[in-house]
Protein backbone atom coordinates (compact mmCIF):
# COMPACT_ATOMS: atom_id res chain seq x y z
CA UNK A 1 0.00 0.00 0.00
CA UNK A 2 1.47 3.35 -1.02
CA UNK A 3 2.19 5.80 1.77
CA UNK A 4 0.60 9.21 1.51
CA UNK A 5 2.50 12.18 2.79
CA UNK A 6 0.37 14.70 4.59
CA UNK A 7 1.64 18.23 4.83
CA UNK A 8 1.17 19.85 8.23
CA UNK A 9 -1.50 22.47 8.37
CA UNK A 10 -0.18 26.00 8.37
CA UNK A 11 -2.16 28.64 10.13
CA UNK A 12 -2.96 31.80 8.22
CA UNK A 13 -1.16 33.67 10.97
CA UNK A 14 2.06 31.74 10.32
CA UNK A 15 4.57 32.06 7.51
CA UNK A 16 7.21 29.79 6.06
CA UNK A 17 9.21 32.72 4.70
CA UNK A 18 12.23 34.37 6.29
CA UNK A 19 11.99 35.73 9.79
CA UNK A 20 10.77 39.28 10.24
CA UNK A 21 13.39 41.95 10.12
CA UNK A 22 12.55 43.00 13.68
CA UNK A 23 13.27 39.48 14.94
CA UNK A 24 16.57 39.34 13.02
CA UNK A 25 17.55 42.73 14.42
CA UNK A 26 16.73 41.59 17.94
CA UNK A 27 18.70 38.36 17.45
CA UNK A 28 21.76 39.67 15.66
CA UNK A 29 21.70 43.37 16.51
CA UNK A 30 24.03 43.04 19.53
CA UNK A 31 26.50 41.03 17.44
CA UNK A 32 26.46 43.69 14.73
CA UNK A 33 27.17 46.39 17.30
CA UNK A 34 30.07 44.38 18.74
CA UNK A 35 31.58 43.79 15.29
CA UNK A 36 31.31 47.47 14.33
CA UNK A 37 32.79 48.58 17.66
CA UNK A 38 35.60 46.03 17.36
CA UNK A 39 36.45 47.14 13.83
CA UNK A 40 36.41 50.81 14.80
CA UNK A 41 38.66 50.30 17.83
CA UNK A 42 41.14 48.16 15.89
CA UNK A 43 41.22 50.75 13.12
CA UNK A 44 41.93 53.52 15.63
CA UNK A 45 44.65 51.40 17.23
CA UNK A 46 46.49 50.96 13.93
CA UNK A 47 46.48 54.64 12.99
CA UNK A 48 47.26 55.77 16.52
CA UNK A 49 50.86 54.50 16.39
CA UNK A 50 53.84 55.05 14.13
CA UNK A 51 54.96 51.43 13.68
CA UNK A 52 53.25 49.55 10.87
CA UNK A 53 54.21 46.81 8.42
CA UNK A 54 51.45 47.75 5.97
CA UNK A 55 53.64 50.10 3.87
CA UNK A 56 56.07 47.21 3.46
CA UNK A 57 53.19 44.99 2.32
CA UNK A 58 52.45 47.55 -0.38
CA UNK A 59 56.06 47.29 -1.55
CA UNK A 60 55.91 43.48 -1.61
CA UNK A 61 52.70 43.49 -3.67
CA UNK A 62 53.94 46.12 -6.10
CA UNK A 63 57.25 44.31 -6.60
CA UNK A 64 55.49 41.01 -7.23
CA UNK A 65 53.06 42.26 -9.86
CA UNK A 66 55.32 44.79 -11.58
CA UNK A 67 58.87 43.81 -10.64
CA UNK A 68 61.35 45.18 -8.14
CA UNK A 69 62.21 48.07 -10.45
CA UNK A 70 58.63 49.39 -10.14
CA UNK A 71 59.19 50.52 -6.55
CA UNK A 72 60.55 53.88 -7.68
CA UNK A 73 57.39 55.93 -6.93
CA UNK A 74 57.30 54.56 -3.38
CA UNK A 75 59.58 56.01 -0.73
CA UNK A 76 62.97 54.39 -0.21
CA UNK A 77 62.43 54.13 3.55
CA UNK A 78 59.08 52.40 3.02
CA UNK A 79 60.63 49.70 0.84
CA UNK A 80 64.03 49.53 2.52
CA UNK A 81 63.67 45.94 3.78
CA UNK A 82 62.46 44.87 0.33
CA UNK A 83 65.29 46.45 -1.61
CA UNK A 84 67.99 45.79 1.01
CA UNK A 85 67.63 42.17 2.16
CA UNK A 86 69.53 40.79 5.12
CA UNK A 87 72.92 39.23 4.42
CA UNK A 88 71.66 35.86 5.65
CA UNK A 89 69.22 35.55 2.75
CA UNK A 90 70.10 32.92 0.18
CA UNK A 91 70.53 34.82 -3.09
CA UNK A 92 70.00 33.45 -6.58
CA UNK A 93 73.76 33.66 -7.19
CA UNK A 94 74.41 31.49 -4.14
CA UNK A 95 71.81 28.95 -5.27
CA UNK A 96 73.32 28.78 -8.77
CA UNK A 97 76.82 28.34 -7.32
CA UNK A 98 75.56 25.49 -5.14
CA UNK A 99 73.83 23.84 -8.12
CA UNK A 100 76.98 24.10 -10.22
CA UNK A 101 79.06 22.63 -7.40
CA UNK A 102 76.83 19.56 -7.33
CA UNK A 103 76.73 19.34 -11.15
CA UNK A 104 73.00 19.71 -11.53
CA UNK A 105 71.53 19.76 -15.08
CA UNK A 106 72.20 22.96 -16.97
CA UNK A 107 68.51 23.28 -17.85
CA UNK A 108 67.61 23.64 -14.18
CA UNK A 109 70.47 26.09 -13.58
CA UNK A 110 69.34 28.25 -16.50
CA UNK A 111 65.76 28.12 -15.24
CA UNK A 112 66.79 29.45 -11.82
CA UNK A 113 69.02 32.11 -13.40
CA UNK A 114 66.10 33.37 -15.51
CA UNK A 115 64.09 34.28 -12.39
CA UNK A 116 64.92 37.98 -12.45
CA UNK A 117 63.38 39.88 -9.52
CA UNK A 118 63.11 42.99 -11.72
CA UNK A 119 60.50 41.18 -13.80
CA UNK A 120 56.86 40.67 -12.75
CA UNK A 121 55.94 37.56 -10.70
CA UNK A 122 59.51 36.83 -9.58
CA UNK A 123 59.90 39.06 -6.52
CA UNK A 124 58.31 37.14 -3.64
CA UNK A 125 57.97 38.35 -0.04
CA UNK A 126 61.24 37.61 1.72
CA UNK A 127 59.61 37.03 5.11
CA UNK A 128 56.46 35.17 4.10
CA UNK A 129 55.31 32.34 1.81
CA UNK A 130 53.83 33.06 -1.60
CA UNK A 131 50.08 33.14 -0.65
CA UNK A 132 50.76 36.19 1.55
CA UNK A 133 50.72 38.11 -1.73
CA UNK A 134 46.92 37.69 -1.80
CA UNK A 135 46.07 39.90 1.21
CA UNK A 136 48.90 42.25 0.21
CA UNK A 137 47.50 42.68 -3.31
CA UNK A 138 43.80 43.25 -2.67
CA UNK A 139 44.32 46.77 -1.23
CA UNK A 140 46.15 47.72 -4.43
CA UNK A 141 42.68 48.07 -5.97
CA UNK A 142 42.31 51.24 -3.90
CA UNK A 143 44.28 54.42 -4.64
CA UNK A 144 47.91 54.18 -3.55
CA UNK A 145 47.52 56.74 -0.75
CA UNK A 146 44.61 54.73 0.69
CA UNK A 147 46.45 51.39 0.71
CA UNK A 148 46.87 51.28 4.49
CA UNK A 149 43.21 52.09 5.05
CA UNK A 150 42.07 49.44 2.56
CA UNK A 151 44.29 46.82 4.18
CA UNK A 152 42.96 47.68 7.64
CA UNK A 153 39.38 47.33 6.42
CA UNK A 154 40.13 43.94 4.85
CA UNK A 155 41.62 42.64 8.12
CA UNK A 156 38.65 44.05 10.06
CA UNK A 157 36.43 41.93 7.81
CA UNK A 158 38.54 38.87 8.71
CA UNK A 159 38.11 39.72 12.41
CA UNK A 160 34.34 39.93 11.85
CA UNK A 161 34.36 36.48 10.22
CA UNK A 162 36.22 35.07 13.24
CA UNK A 163 33.55 36.60 15.46
CA UNK A 164 30.83 35.05 13.32
CA UNK A 165 32.38 31.58 13.43
CA UNK A 166 32.64 31.67 17.22
CA UNK A 167 29.12 33.07 17.51
CA UNK A 168 27.60 30.37 15.33
CA UNK A 169 29.67 27.32 16.28
CA UNK A 170 30.48 28.08 19.91
CA UNK A 171 28.52 30.79 21.70
CA UNK A 172 27.91 34.51 21.72
CA UNK A 173 29.97 34.72 24.88
CA UNK A 174 32.95 33.09 23.15
CA UNK A 175 32.64 35.52 20.24
CA UNK A 176 32.39 38.50 22.59
CA UNK A 177 35.38 37.26 24.57
CA UNK A 178 37.43 36.94 21.39
CA UNK A 179 36.48 40.48 20.37
CA UNK A 180 37.70 41.73 23.75
CA UNK A 181 40.95 39.79 23.38
CA UNK A 182 41.55 41.18 19.89
CA UNK A 183 40.94 44.77 20.96
CA UNK A 184 43.14 44.52 24.06
CA UNK A 185 45.91 42.30 22.70
CA UNK A 186 45.73 43.25 19.02
CA UNK A 187 45.12 46.96 19.42
CA UNK A 188 48.07 47.89 17.23
CA UNK A 189 48.49 44.70 15.18
CA UNK A 190 45.15 43.03 14.39
CA UNK A 191 44.39 45.12 11.29
CA UNK A 192 48.02 46.11 10.68
CA UNK A 193 49.28 42.56 10.07
CA UNK A 194 47.84 39.64 8.12
CA UNK A 195 48.14 37.14 10.99
CA UNK A 196 44.35 37.08 11.41
CA UNK A 197 44.12 35.14 8.14
CA UNK A 198 46.00 31.99 9.30
CA UNK A 199 44.29 32.44 12.68
CA UNK A 200 40.90 32.34 10.95
CA UNK A 201 41.90 29.31 8.89
CA UNK A 202 43.16 27.35 11.92
CA UNK A 203 40.00 28.18 13.89
CA UNK A 204 37.83 27.00 10.99
CA UNK A 205 39.93 23.84 10.69
CA UNK A 206 39.48 23.12 14.41
CA UNK A 207 35.72 23.63 14.14
CA UNK A 208 35.55 21.21 11.20
CA UNK A 209 37.81 18.74 12.99
CA UNK A 210 35.60 18.76 16.09
CA UNK A 211 32.72 17.85 13.76
CA UNK A 212 34.84 15.11 12.14
CA UNK A 213 34.83 16.70 8.71
CA UNK A 214 38.44 15.78 8.30
CA UNK A 215 39.01 16.36 4.59
CA UNK A 216 37.89 19.98 4.82
CA UNK A 217 39.74 20.44 8.13
CA UNK A 218 43.07 19.23 6.75
CA UNK A 219 42.58 21.32 3.60
CA UNK A 220 42.07 24.51 5.62
CA UNK A 221 45.02 23.65 7.85
CA UNK A 222 47.21 23.23 4.76
CA UNK A 223 46.11 26.62 3.44
CA UNK A 224 46.93 28.14 6.83
CA UNK A 225 50.44 26.63 6.61
CA UNK A 226 50.96 28.20 3.19
CA UNK A 227 50.21 31.62 4.69
CA UNK A 228 52.36 31.21 7.81
CA UNK A 229 54.54 28.25 8.65
CA UNK A 230 53.62 28.15 12.35
CA UNK A 231 50.43 26.25 11.53
CA UNK A 232 52.49 23.18 10.53
CA UNK A 233 52.86 22.49 14.27
CA UNK A 234 49.14 21.66 14.38
CA UNK A 235 49.42 18.84 11.85
CA UNK A 236 50.13 16.17 14.46
CA UNK A 237 47.21 17.13 16.77
CA UNK A 238 44.88 16.99 13.77
CA UNK A 239 46.32 13.69 12.56
CA UNK A 240 46.11 12.19 16.05
CA UNK A 241 42.50 13.29 16.51
CA UNK A 242 41.55 11.97 13.08
CA UNK A 243 43.22 8.60 13.60
CA UNK A 244 41.68 8.13 17.05
CA UNK A 245 38.18 8.59 15.64
CA UNK A 246 38.67 6.85 12.29
CA UNK A 247 36.83 3.55 11.89
CA UNK A 248 38.53 2.57 8.64
CA UNK A 249 41.05 -0.27 8.55
CA UNK A 250 44.73 0.63 8.69
CA UNK A 251 45.24 -0.59 5.13
CA UNK A 252 42.36 1.50 3.80
CA UNK A 253 43.39 4.54 1.75
CA UNK A 254 40.45 6.49 3.18
CA UNK A 255 42.15 6.45 6.58
CA UNK A 256 44.95 8.66 5.26
CA UNK A 257 43.02 10.60 2.62
CA UNK A 258 42.85 13.82 4.73
CA UNK A 259 46.62 13.70 5.24
CA UNK A 260 47.08 13.24 1.50
CA UNK A 261 44.91 16.31 0.89
CA UNK A 262 47.09 18.30 3.27
CA UNK A 263 50.29 17.18 1.56
CA UNK A 264 48.93 17.79 -1.93
CA UNK A 265 47.94 21.38 -1.19
CA UNK A 266 51.30 22.16 0.40
CA UNK A 267 53.24 20.56 -2.46
CA UNK A 268 51.23 22.38 -5.14
CA UNK A 269 51.72 25.76 -3.49
CA UNK A 270 55.43 25.07 -2.98
CA UNK A 271 55.81 24.00 -6.62
CA UNK A 272 54.14 27.20 -7.85
CA UNK A 273 56.37 29.26 -5.58
CA UNK A 274 59.54 27.51 -6.78
CA UNK A 275 58.51 27.96 -10.40
CA UNK A 276 58.30 31.72 -9.79
CA UNK A 277 61.38 32.18 -7.61
CA UNK A 278 63.61 29.65 -5.90
CA UNK A 279 65.28 32.48 -4.00
CA UNK A 280 61.92 33.82 -2.78
CA UNK A 281 60.74 30.36 -1.76
CA UNK A 282 63.81 29.70 0.39
CA UNK A 283 63.96 33.24 1.81
CA UNK A 284 61.40 32.78 4.64
CA UNK A 285 63.19 29.62 5.82
CA UNK A 286 66.58 31.33 6.00
CA UNK A 287 64.96 34.42 7.49
CA UNK A 288 63.73 32.58 10.57
CA UNK A 289 66.54 30.08 10.77
CA UNK A 290 69.41 32.56 10.97
CA UNK A 291 67.98 35.39 13.06
CA UNK A 292 69.01 36.00 16.70
CA UNK A 293 66.66 36.11 19.69
CA UNK A 294 64.10 38.87 19.35
CA UNK A 295 63.99 41.04 22.45
CA UNK A 296 60.36 40.13 23.31
CA UNK A 297 60.96 36.37 23.31
CA UNK A 298 61.03 34.43 26.60
CA UNK A 299 64.59 33.33 25.79
CA UNK A 300 65.60 37.00 25.60
CA UNK A 301 64.04 37.55 29.03
CA UNK A 302 66.09 34.65 30.36
CA UNK A 303 69.27 36.14 28.90
CA UNK A 304 68.35 39.49 30.45
CA UNK A 305 68.08 37.82 33.87
CA UNK A 306 71.53 36.31 33.31
CA UNK A 307 72.72 39.80 32.36
CA UNK A 308 71.56 41.09 35.75
CA UNK A 309 73.79 38.43 37.30
CA UNK A 310 76.74 39.63 35.24
CA UNK A 311 76.57 37.92 31.83
CA UNK A 312 77.26 40.15 28.78
CA UNK A 313 74.29 41.22 26.67
CA UNK A 314 74.13 43.51 23.64
CA UNK A 315 71.64 44.87 21.13
CA UNK A 316 71.48 43.35 17.63
CA UNK A 317 69.69 45.30 14.90
CA UNK A 318 68.23 43.54 11.89
CA UNK A 319 65.37 41.46 10.54
CA UNK A 320 63.04 44.46 10.94
CA UNK A 321 63.09 43.98 14.72
CA UNK A 322 65.10 44.61 17.86
CA UNK A 323 67.17 41.60 18.88
CA UNK A 324 69.74 40.70 21.52
CA UNK A 325 72.92 38.66 21.55
CA UNK A 326 74.89 36.99 24.32
CA UNK A 327 77.64 34.40 24.79
CA UNK A 328 74.90 32.35 26.46
CA UNK A 329 72.87 32.10 23.23
CA UNK A 330 73.74 28.38 22.78
CA UNK A 331 72.53 27.64 26.32
CA UNK A 332 69.26 29.49 25.72
CA UNK A 333 68.79 27.63 22.43
CA UNK A 334 69.36 24.29 24.18
CA UNK A 335 66.83 25.13 26.90
CA UNK A 336 64.32 26.17 24.25
CA UNK A 337 64.83 22.92 22.33
CA UNK A 338 64.39 20.78 25.44
CA UNK A 339 61.25 22.64 26.54
CA UNK A 340 59.85 22.47 23.01
CA UNK A 341 60.35 18.72 22.69
CA UNK A 342 59.17 17.85 26.19
CA UNK A 343 56.19 20.19 25.99
CA UNK A 344 54.91 18.95 22.65
CA UNK A 345 55.33 15.29 23.59
CA UNK A 346 53.44 15.83 26.84
CA UNK A 347 50.59 17.76 25.20
CA UNK A 348 50.16 15.15 22.50
CA UNK A 349 50.24 12.41 25.14
CA UNK A 350 47.38 14.20 26.93
CA UNK A 351 45.46 14.21 23.66
CA UNK A 352 46.21 10.54 22.98
CA UNK A 353 44.98 9.74 26.52
CA UNK A 354 41.70 11.58 25.78
CA UNK A 355 42.37 14.11 28.55
CA UNK A 356 42.14 16.98 26.09
CA UNK A 357 40.32 17.43 22.80
CA UNK A 358 41.57 18.75 19.48
CA UNK A 359 40.92 22.42 20.30
CA UNK A 360 42.78 22.29 23.62
CA UNK A 361 45.66 20.37 22.04
CA UNK A 362 46.01 22.99 19.30
CA UNK A 363 45.93 25.82 21.85
CA UNK A 364 48.59 24.22 24.05
CA UNK A 365 50.74 23.36 21.03
CA UNK A 366 50.72 26.95 19.81
CA UNK A 367 51.47 28.27 23.29
CA UNK A 368 54.53 26.02 23.51
CA UNK A 369 55.65 26.99 19.99
CA UNK A 370 55.40 30.69 20.85
CA UNK A 371 57.03 30.34 24.26
CA UNK A 372 60.04 28.40 22.98
CA UNK A 373 60.52 30.35 19.75
CA UNK A 374 63.24 32.82 18.85
CA UNK A 375 60.64 35.48 18.17
CA UNK A 376 57.59 36.65 20.09
CA UNK A 377 56.35 39.61 18.09
CA UNK A 378 53.22 41.38 19.27
CA UNK A 379 51.11 39.95 16.43
CA UNK A 380 51.82 36.37 17.51
CA UNK A 381 49.18 36.80 20.20
CA UNK A 382 46.64 36.86 17.36
CA UNK A 383 47.40 33.21 16.55
CA UNK A 384 45.92 31.99 19.82
CA UNK A 385 43.19 34.47 20.79
CA UNK A 386 40.36 32.79 18.79
CA UNK A 387 41.35 29.38 20.18
CA UNK A 388 41.54 30.78 23.72
CA UNK A 389 37.99 32.08 23.34
CA UNK A 390 36.85 28.77 21.85
CA UNK A 391 38.40 26.60 24.57
CA UNK A 392 37.89 28.77 27.66
CA UNK A 393 34.90 30.96 26.86
CA UNK A 394 33.24 31.39 30.28
CA UNK A 395 35.96 31.19 32.92
CA UNK A 396 36.35 34.67 34.49
CA UNK A 397 39.84 33.92 35.80
CA UNK A 398 41.12 32.86 32.41
CA UNK A 399 39.50 35.86 30.77
CA UNK A 400 41.23 38.17 33.25
CA UNK A 401 44.56 36.38 32.76
CA UNK A 402 44.43 36.63 28.97
CA UNK A 403 43.34 40.26 29.12
CA UNK A 404 46.39 40.93 31.30
CA UNK A 405 48.70 39.19 28.81
CA UNK A 406 47.09 41.03 25.91
CA UNK A 407 47.26 44.36 27.73
CA UNK A 408 50.95 43.93 28.53
CA UNK A 409 51.62 42.93 24.91
CA UNK A 410 49.96 46.10 23.64
CA UNK A 411 51.76 48.19 26.25
CA UNK A 412 55.06 46.78 25.02
CA UNK A 413 54.20 47.34 21.38
CA UNK A 414 53.78 50.06 20.36
CA UNK A 415 53.85 52.26 23.45
CA UNK A 416 57.09 51.19 25.15
CA UNK A 417 58.80 51.01 21.76
CA UNK A 418 57.81 54.61 21.07
CA UNK A 419 58.92 55.73 24.55
CA UNK A 420 62.36 54.09 24.36
CA UNK A 421 62.97 54.34 20.62
CA UNK A 422 66.02 56.62 20.94
CA UNK A 423 67.51 54.59 23.81
CA UNK A 424 67.97 51.20 22.13
CA UNK A 425 71.76 51.35 22.12
CA UNK A 426 72.86 49.75 25.39
CA UNK A 427 70.81 47.09 27.14
CA UNK A 428 71.51 48.72 30.52
CA UNK A 429 69.65 51.86 29.38
CA UNK A 430 66.28 50.10 29.12
CA UNK A 431 65.73 48.10 32.36
CA UNK A 432 62.04 49.00 32.59
CA UNK A 433 61.45 47.93 28.98
CA UNK A 434 62.96 44.50 29.62
CA UNK A 435 61.21 44.16 32.98
CA UNK A 436 57.76 44.62 31.42
CA UNK A 437 58.60 42.06 28.73
CA UNK A 438 59.77 39.61 31.40
CA UNK A 439 56.54 40.18 33.35
CA UNK A 440 54.43 39.44 30.25
CA UNK A 441 56.43 36.28 29.56
CA UNK A 442 56.11 35.22 33.21
CA UNK A 443 52.32 35.61 32.99
CA UNK A 444 52.32 33.52 29.83
CA UNK A 445 54.28 30.65 31.37
CA UNK A 446 52.04 30.74 34.46
CA UNK A 447 48.94 30.41 32.30
CA UNK A 448 50.55 27.63 30.25
CA UNK A 449 51.61 25.72 33.38
CA UNK A 450 48.14 26.15 34.90
CA UNK A 451 46.47 24.81 31.77
CA UNK A 452 48.77 21.80 31.69
CA UNK A 453 48.03 21.09 35.36
CA UNK A 454 44.27 21.47 34.95
CA UNK A 455 44.20 19.15 31.97
CA UNK A 456 46.53 16.64 33.64
CA UNK A 457 44.63 16.41 36.94
CA UNK A 458 41.05 17.49 36.22
CA UNK A 459 39.56 15.38 39.03
CA UNK A 460 41.88 16.85 41.69
CA UNK A 461 41.05 20.39 40.60
CA UNK A 462 37.31 19.72 40.69
CA UNK A 463 37.57 18.23 44.19
CA UNK A 464 39.56 21.25 45.39
CA UNK A 465 36.96 23.65 44.03
CA UNK A 466 34.19 21.54 45.58
CA UNK A 467 35.81 21.68 49.02
CA UNK A 468 36.27 25.43 48.77
CA UNK A 469 32.63 25.77 47.81
CA UNK A 470 31.49 23.82 50.88
CA UNK A 471 33.47 26.13 53.14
Amino acid sequence: MQKVRVRPAISKHQTTGPAKSSNLLYRYGPDLLVVVAMGFLLYKGLFGQSFSDVPGYQCYATAFWRGLSALGPLSSSQCYYVTHPQGSFISTATIIHWMQTYHMPSVIIQFVASQNVNLPFHSLPREYPLPAIIPFSLPLLAPADLYQMAFAVSMAVVAAIIYGLLRYFRSRWAALTCAIYLVIGGWATAVGRFDLIPSLLTLAAVILGVRKRWSQAFALLAIAVTFKFYAISLLFPFLLAQQLTCEEKWKSWRRFAPLAIFGTICIVVAAISISLSVEGTLAPLSYYGNRPFQIESPAASLLWLFHILGAPLYIVYGYASLNIGSPLDPLASLINALLLGAGLVYVWWLQWSNKIDLAASCLLTLLIIIFTGKVFSAQYILWIMPLVAYVEDRNPRWIAAWCLIGGLTTYIFPYLYMSFWNQFNIIADIPFFNAVIALRNLCLICVLASLLYLYSYPYSVKMLLYKKGKK
